[in-house]
């Protein structure tokens, strides 16, 4: 079953920008893809075009069978909140919040039965259970990641779109990072991790390359 596909896709920005000329790819249900290239390439804007963050110039997206391009943004929200989430580089916490509070808060918007309970279901599952009452500037670049993770998680995705998430972090803890991502991974997850690190790439099962908006290999 492919979870997303894109056809032809072009990002022209207003300045003029090509971000994307022509990119295909389509990515299995399960599967954990990694799109490389140095910095400027289109991974960004090629991740945030999969998961509706962005709308392309032209082209097609469909997402878990949907096409999404053209959908108005209430509705394009409504289907992929249960769907999609996203890691970035920056973790983006609230910092007035605490762990606990971080994940229980977006459960709430998103939702989810129960989501304090959740939270901390899944702060156990991260080994940050001694954290939930820290605030984020009370915590390491990598247990700042991790409540990233939490957040993704609680909405029980079933497509994860990361875009450089170990760029902070020290190679010790961004492999730390990615080996929690293969655990999810084989829970079902469906991963598309956008990075430039090339000592990342052992992670990976396909890895696209992508270079002044082209991929550069088939996909």
């Amino acid at each position: 079953m492919k979870v997303v596909e894109a056809l032809n896709l072009e990002k022209t920005y207003p300045d003029g920008t090509r971000a994307l000329r022509g990119v295909n790819l389509s990515v299995e249900r399960g599967e954990f893809v990694g799109v490389m290239g140095p910095s400027g390439s289109g991974k960004s804007t090629l991740l945030h075009l999969l998961g509706g963050l962005d709308k392309p110039t032209k082209g097609k997206i469909i997402l878990f069978g949907r096409e999404i391009q053209n959908l108005p943004e209430d509705e394009l929200a409504k289907f992929r909140r249960q769907r999609v989430a996203y890691i970035f580089q920056f973790y983006y916490l609230l910092e007035d919040f605490t762990v606990l509070e971080n994940l229980t808060v977006v459960g709430e918007i998103a939702g989810v039965k129960e989501p304090k309970a959740k939270a901390l279901e899944l702060l156990k599952f991260l080994r940050l259970t001694h954290r939930i009452n820290h605030k984020p500037h009370q915590l390491s670049g990598g247990e700042q990641q991790r409540v990233a993770i939490g957040r993704a998680l609680i909405t029980n995705p079933k497509l994860i779109l990361a875009d450089e998430p170990t760029g902070n972090l020290d190679s010790a803890e961004g492999e730390r990072i990615f080996r929690l991502f293969h655990e999810l991974n084989k829970k079902g997850i469906t991963f598309i991790v956008a990075t430039h690190n090339e000592n990342l790439v052992p992670f990976f099962s396909r890895v696209l390359r992508i270079r002044d908006g082209k991929l550069i290999e088939p996909p």
